[in-house]
């Protein structure tokens, strides 16, 4: 945010052509001993010329036309607009490239001045801006960038300030170089860090490099400025990823002159007398991205920028680099676009994405008219204004769902939008309903923007390249987590820096008072997760927790950030929470409850029409029933139904004698439970306990399995093996479903629902059979504890059996699943349906929980077997099921019987990558820690097939199969995988204990070397999966746990010269190297100050001395 603020602020300041008056007093760019107008000394005037500042058009070859390119050549630090490009008096870009690349514009810009006083080179990256601006003036010509040495930096941070215009709509005309920037050349330009150096650190190197020795005091600015070209970084990795990126990297040293100063502070060979050979630091030179390609020039780093003839060979490279940067499609790339729109499509969408608005009821009759009346609401005037957000604010329960939902379905209000503010663009509503009774997803910022991209991008899918342009080039599943929060950021930015001009963004958000930060819930203690009840009435009567209060910190801060009065509008509800007044302070705003009186009333009157015909005096009975509501319908609908069917003698009192709030423990919701049977109370702790305890909302067939509990009181035998004697049908099914419904009705005193209406998605959880809490507030309410110690009829629940329970009731649902659908998918290809996969992993994190807390061992070991005979049942079963489409013998005598042999572990729905290959039960549940389970099981064997199990089990500890994202995290928004996390580290002695050996394969101490890579490589896959689905905290313990097991395996006598095959890059700048383990287990840890006395510590059990360096 602040970034955006100070881009803004300077953005106004360019296109009032003034300049930052604190620019006098920043550092100057200046060579040692000179000031920036001194003349130049020997060894520039030999490379360049006084060439000044600003662009110069060298050659046009465009003829006029709006066909062609323009190349923009920017230098880097004291280069010059000719003399950087210039070797043996030939300067390459105008001399030869006109001729050698037809209708192109080429235009050198030179550059001096100061040190941006956030640290960056801001006020070039200004200039360059106003200057391309200037001389493009009436083209729409793409635009390729080529920029050496610094000079790289400069060009993206203008790009970044440009993007940032876009956005927000602060000057236009400056942003309009972005969106006609396809192609970015960095020759020699620092990007990242490089091993323990800073990037401020890579980029005081790269300004040695320069025609000119910098001075001390600028290297130590720039180093001092590693955060601020950190973030410069980042920002740009979010607004490039459809610019076509080419970075090389010199591949011989050049010879500097060096004072001892900072000879001690860079790496290079001294050569003595002040002079020492360097080059750019090998891996800050590029960096892992879309559309990124590294390449080397055999050069040194000067050379990268001149080229004196055609026959070069770097000449040659230049050439093909900006080919291939200003290359547009070619026709079977386009045919191909719709394909790959709608596999994106899907990727977006998920099958939760309309549940909360469909289980909000209608408006009844007329009563939210009053929204669109301009005497009673200030909805009209913020249609028409510039206005970015309007609040609707209200108590809980006052209905502002049932308005919104009213208002996004309102055709009258896309009519004054396209009649008035989005009168010159492209309208585009939506909506996002968020839930924190749902599952993860559905209160996230990724639901939020995987629902506000899907529906614009599914009405507008020629826009779908423009927010996911690096999508279209590779194979589909991508390599990375599509879904990931980063990638579908960047795809909502990228949308409106190309599109501001035209696009018209109108967003309802639903609940922002019930949006969560679940990627970073981990970081919370549990003290911060827990709601604290302080007050009685209002809405914080409902408690708060630091989660929930930061929570909607952030939400506030993303709506400011993204609403814009030209580009994006908001109507967002909530409860009236301090946050939320300090955020929207100044906006417009409507208090609901100070307009639902009348829309109550009217609500009670045809209720009671309906379902109590004949009361007497059903006027005053409706008008005061408003009155005592507060504004809040949910309670009028409860109060109805609890005095619907009263007689008329008993109705008034019923009516006088109800609290007039909801919550806390003297609220409607106690009365509801208080009227209930103590046994009745007991049946709704326990069920309620259940849902609230469930990985995801449960199915009524999963809460009803486990509600019965695991064992059968009568015979102590589990529920799920005796199940195997009188298998359910689907008239027992139904019959389960509905006495579980009749249930939650009276037990549940109607405070948990079964969802209605089909499932739109085929492989998905049936969202009509999911039991859900009928508001927000039932759920805050029956988890505070002080409200069961209330109740007669409640005696404490035992956590491990309501979790034993849950396990029993996800192995029983799976021996009824097929009874509703396969649970076995076969095209194209073989694998779980995802939401039989999800209630298998459910079980599984279920089991996981009780694991070090059962008693009855026995027991568990046996639900857990049954669950795996279970599922390999199903298995089988769907394969002997199967008929092929056409006749293929081989089916039948080949691969058949050699699917029938496979574990049904190892076919688990992927969405990308292949699933991880197990080989048998206690595979998986090595990866879901069950480290009593596979204790117990491996005492079971002999001793030759203890030995033999524990030594295959060893991989699946030390080196977890980190590739591919399983179908199932699209399909919950909360799914956790099983092959991204190094298991529990208690495993390691268990298996070395049964006989496994480190020394027995050395593949598996080489695997778990590589292994390390995942968690510690910034470049990982792995690593920024787990930085986006959960948090840094994960990521932390993973990385603890890689350490214990390589000490572990040394101990046990893993080979520390062991040579490892190691692999960095992608596709075709893939590089391979031989490395001995002592060395990489060196080179992962030296620097990470956290692991430096267990690096010690291996150093001294591979023979050599601990000595470990601490990275500055």
């Amino acid at each position: 945010m602040n970034r955006i603020k100070e881009t803004l602020a300077r953005l106004a300041r360019v296109a009032r052509g003034s300049r930052d008056s604190s620019s006098a007093s920043s550092l100057r760019l200046d060579r040692v001993g000179r000031s920036s107008s001194s003349t130049l000394d020997s060894r520039e005037k030999v490379l360049v010329r006084a060439d000044g500042r600003g662009p110069l058009v060298i050659f046009d070859g465009t003829q006029g036309s709006e066909d062609g390119i323009d190349i923009v050549f920017v230098h880097g630090l004291f280069g010059s607009r000719f003399g950087t490009w210039t070797k043996g008096g030939v300067c390459y870009p105008r001399d030869f490239l006109g001729q050698d690349i037809p209708g192109v514009r080429i235009i050198a810009w030179g550059w001096t001045g100061a040190l941006s006083g956030n640290g960056t080179f801001f006020d070039q990256a200004e200039s360059l801006l106003t200057d391309i601006t200037r001389i493009r003036s009436g083209t729409s010509r793409p635009i390729v960038f080529v920029g050496h040495g610094l000079g790289g930096l400069v060009i993206k941070e203008a790009l970044v300030t440009a993007a940032m215009s876009r956005i927000y709509g602060a000057h236009v005309e400056l942003g309009n170089v972005y969106p006609r920037t396809i192609g970015c050349i960095f020759l020699g330009t620092p990007h990242v860090r490089n091993g323990k150096r800073s990037l401020g650190e890579c980029i005081a190197a790269a300004a040695l490099l320069s025609p000119t020795p910098p001075s001390p005091q600028l290297l130590r600015s720039l180093r001092d400025s590693d955060k601020a070209f950190e973030n410069q970084h980042s920002t740009f990795l979010m607004i490039s990823r459809d610019i076509r990126v080419v970075c090389v990297r010199e591949k011989f040293p050049s010879t500097i002159v060096a004072s001892s100063e900072v000879a001690r502070d860079v790496d290079g060979l001294d050569l003595g007398k002040g002079t020492m050979q360097m080059m750019l630091p090998r891996d800050c030179a590029a960096y892992e991205g879309f559309n990124v390609t590294r390449h080397e020039m055999a050069v040194t780093h000067l050379d990268l920028a001149r080229f004196k003839s055609r026959d070069e060979p770097g000449y040659t490279q230049m050439i093909t680099y900006i080919t291939k940067t200003s290359s547009g499609p070619t026709p079977a790339e386009v045919e191909a676009r719709e394909p790959r729109n709608q596999e994106i499509l899907n990727a977006l969408y998920f099958d939760t994405m309309t549940e909360r608005e469909s289980r909000i009821d209608p408006a009844y009759g007329q009563t939210c008219e009053w929204m669109l009346s301009p005497n009673l609401s200030p909805f009209p005037q913020f249609l028409a204004s510039k206005d970015p957000v309007l609040w609707i604010s209200g108590n809980a329960g006052s209905g502002k769902s049932t308005l919104m939902k009213h208002i996004w379905h309102s055709e009258k209000i896309k009519q004054l939008l396209i009649d008035g503010w989005a009168s010159e663009g492209d309208l585009h509503m939506a909506c996002f309903f968020m839930f924190e009774g749902g599952n993860r997803i559905q209160k996230s910022y990724e639901g939020f923007l995987r629902s506000i991209l899907y529906q614009v991008l599914s009405t507008r899918r020629d826009l779908i390249r423009v927010a996911f342009p690096s999508f279209f080039d590779g194979p589909w599943p991508p390599s990375v987590l599509f879904t990931s929060t980063n990638n579908l950021n960047q795809g909502f930015y990228s949308l409106f820096a190309h599109m501001s001009e035209t696009l018209r963004l109108f967003i309802f958000i639903d609940g922002l008072d019930e949006y969560r930060i679940m990627e970073r819930k981990d970081h919370y203690e549990p003290d911060e997760l827990d709601i604290v009840y302080d007050k009685d009435t209002g809405d914080e009567s409902w408690g708060q927790s630091k989660w929930a209060m930061d929570s909607h910190m952030e939400i506030a801060k993303l709506v400011n950030s993204m609403a814009n009065k030209d580009v994006v509008k908001f109507v967002v509800t909530s409860r009236e929470l301090p946050v939320f007044d300090e955020a929207f302070y100044g906006f417009p705003r409507i208090k609901l409850q100070e307009h639902t009186e009348r829309s109550i009333t009217q609500y009670v009157a045809g209720r009671l029409e309906d379902e109590a015909p004949g009361l007497p005096d059903t006027k005053n009975l409706c008008k005061e029933v408003a009155h005592k509501s507060h504004g809040d319908i949910l309670w009028a609908r409860l109060a109805i139904d609890m005095v619907v069917g009263c007689s008329l003698r008993t109705l008034r009192a019923t009516l006088d004698s109800m609290p007039t709030h909801l919550g806390g423990p003297d609220g409607l919701y106690m009365r509801m439970l208080e009227n209930l049977t103590p046994e009745q109370q007991q049946s709704a702790a326990r069920i309620f306990r259940i849902v609230l305890g469930a990985q995801q909302p449960p199915t009524l067939v999963t809460l009803a399995f486990t509600e019965e509990g695991h064992l059968d009181p009568n015979t102590g035998e589990l529920r799920a093996v005796k199940d195997n004697a009188h298998p359910y049908d689907n008239v027992s099914i139904q019959r389960l479903s509905d006495n579980m419904q009749r249930r939650l009705k009276i037990c549940c005193a109607g405070l948990l629902v079964a969802e209605t209406g089909p499932s739109t998605n085929a492989s998905s959880i049936e969202a009509g059979h999911r039991v859900v809490f009928v508001h927000q507030t039932a759920k805050e309410w029956v988890r505070r504890k002080d409200i069961w110690l209330l109740l007669p009829g409640c005696t404490p629940l035992d956590s491990v059996e309501l979790d034993f329970s849950l396990l029993s009731g996800c192995a029983r649902h799976m021996k009824a699943f097929d009874l509703l659908r396969p649970p076995i998918l076969a095209w194209p290809h073989w694998r779980f349906r995802p939401d039989a996969w999800l209630l298998i992993a459910n079980g599984m994190r279920y089991a996981e929980r009780i694991d070090g807390e059962i008693t009855n061992v026995q027991k568990y070991c046996e639900l857990l077997d049954e669950l795996d005979s279970t599922c390999q049942q199903a298995w089988v079963t769907a394969l002997k099921n199967h008929k092929p489409l056409h006749e293929d013998p081989d089916w039948y005598e080949t691969r058949l019987p050699s699917f029938c042999r496979k574990h049904w572990a190892s076919y688990e729905p992927m969405d990308a990558g292949k699933p991880p290959k197990r080989k048998d039960f206690l595979s998986l549940a090595v990866q879901a820690n069950l480290v009593r389970y596979v204790k117990t099981k491996l005492s079971r064997l002999g001793e030759e097939a203890r030995s033999k199990k524990a030594q295959d089990l060893l991989p699946y500890v030390v080196s977890p199969k980190a590739e591919g994202f399983s179908a199932c995290a699209g399909l919950s928004g909360d799914y956790c995988d099983f092959h991204h996390d190094m298991p529990d580290s208690r495993l390691l002695e268990i298996l070395f204990d049964a006989g496994a050996s480190p020394r027995e394969d050395e593949r598996v101490f080489q695997k778990a070397l590589k292994a390390g890579r995942h968690y510690f490589s910034r470049g990982s896959v792995t690593m920024t999966h787990l930085m986006e689905t959960s948090s840094s905290a994960r990521l932390m313990e993973n990385r603890q746990r890689w350490v214990t097991a390589i000490k572990t395996m040394l101990i046990h006598g893993a080979d520390p010269h062991v040579e490892i095959q190691v692999t960095a890059g992608t596709a075709e700048n893939q590089s391979t190297a031989t490395i001995a383990a002592v060395d990489l287990i060196r080179e992962t840890l030296e620097g990470e100050p956290e692991y430096a006395v267990e690096l010690i510590e291996m150093e001294a059990l591979m023979g050599r001395r601990g000595s470990v360096g601490i990275a500055r």
